[in-house]
């Protein structure tokens, strides 16, 4: 008698499902899972605080032979989350602070790049302090308590490992460790990892079932100009208002100071402008004045802008093809990027992570 599709397919899995418990695994001699080689047994990962999907884009990249599947993703911010929705086809839950842990599916890896104003140099440098924004770290543990992935990612300013003498960090690592997690962490220059853009970060890779080790990455400089799009000519029209002073004595990123013809100061944040022959500054969201967000360049000679969201875009890895249709407000996605996390270094970061999957593998 012949089994039908529908019954074939429930015995597979079953037997499988056996093999994945009870059978101990082959192991090539590579050292690669065989039977999630030969099963593609899925990795799943949940995207907290998901912004524009920086992690679900390098999973999305990733070119091992590893499955990974997003069961869920989580933002306050409602129109990033229409925007999460149109390019991942997930629309992620909202304030994280609602979850029921036990409500969520179960995953193998936890990702995060938790809010870093109260750790940032820009910001106050509150840390736990921060009454609304401090505690949300909280709010992981006890998802991290619940859920019990294998593996955290874990991204956020360089600032959190010195902020109030490096307690803050000693708090993190140790509520880490005491639930059995292996925490190995790196500050990060996305300059070096084939970014256009200079942003230092501090990344953390925790695992129970070994220790991460992060790749020695030192790519070329990648110049700003390699994202330019020279059809653009969106100038600022500067001379009004301010007069370029050259920055002499310097050698680096920054070519002119503009400086106010009225007061004669100038050269903050946002009155910096910069080659494109380098790599750029970091992109920071909170960022004001003319080169609010991005910085401004110098195009042409004498003539200056800032960068266009396409441009910005690729200052962060992301795809040209990106989309961000429902949001009205174009250019609030400078703002958006301004929190990101750069997709060219979790590429990187990614490459490394069989180490501590496959060790994952053991309890299978």
């Amino acid at each position: 008698m012949r089994l039908s599709a529908l019954l074939y397919d429930e015995i597979v899995y079953h037997v499988s499902k056996y093999f994945q418990l009870h059978l101990q695994k082959e192991i090539d001699l590579d050292g690669h899972c065989l039977f999630r080689q030969q099963y593609k047994m899925p990795v799943t990962f949940a995207d907290f605080f998901c912004g524009l999907g920086a992690f679900h884009t390098a999973f999305r990249r990733d070119k091992s032979d590893v499955d990974y599947q997003c069961v869920y993703a989580g933002d306050i911010d409602e129109r990033v989350r229409k925007i999460y929705e149109e390019n991942y086809g997930i629309l992620p839950d909202g304030d994280i602070t609602k979850v029921v842990p036990s409500e969520l599916p179960d995953f193998d890896i936890l990702c995060a790049g938790f809010p870093c104003q109260p750790f940032s140099i820009a910001g106050k440098k509150k840390g736990f302090l921060d009454e609304n924004r401090g505690n949300l770290f909280s709010v992981l543990l006890n998802i991290i308590d619940v859920k019990q992935p294998s593996v955290l990612l874990l991204e956020n300013v360089k600032n959190m490992e010195t902020i109030h003498n490096g307690e803050t960090f000693r708090t993190i690592v140790g509520q880490l460790n005491a639930r059995g997690y292996n925490v190995s962490h790196k500050v990060i220059d996305s300059r070096y990892y084939g970014s256009p853009q200079s942003r230092h970060r501090i990344y953390m890779i925790c695992s129970k079932h070994g220790e991460y080790v992060f790749p020695e990455i030192s790519y070329p400089i990648i110049p700003v100009s390699t994202v330019i799009d020279p059809s653009v000519e969106a100038w600022f029209d500067y001379e009004a208002k301010y007069s370029l002073e050259e920055c002499t004595g310097t050698r680096g990123m920054m070519k002119y100071k503009l400086m106010n013809k009225a007061t004669g100061k100038g050269g903050r944040q946002g009155e910096r402008v910069y080659t494109t022959d380098d790599c750029g500054p970091t992109i920071c969201a909170s960022s004001g004045g003319p080169g609010a967000k991005t910085g401004l360049y110098e195009v042409e000679p004498g003539k200056i802008r800032t960068l266009t969201v396409p441009e910005t875009l690729k200052m962060f890895g992301f795809s040209p093809d990106y989309k961000y249709e429902t949001l009205v407000a174009k250019k609030r996605m400078l703002f958006y990027l301004g929190n990101s996390i750069v997709v060219n270094v979790l590429d990187e970061v990614m490459k490394g992570l069989s180490s501590v999957l496959e060790s994952h593998d053991d309890g299978l």
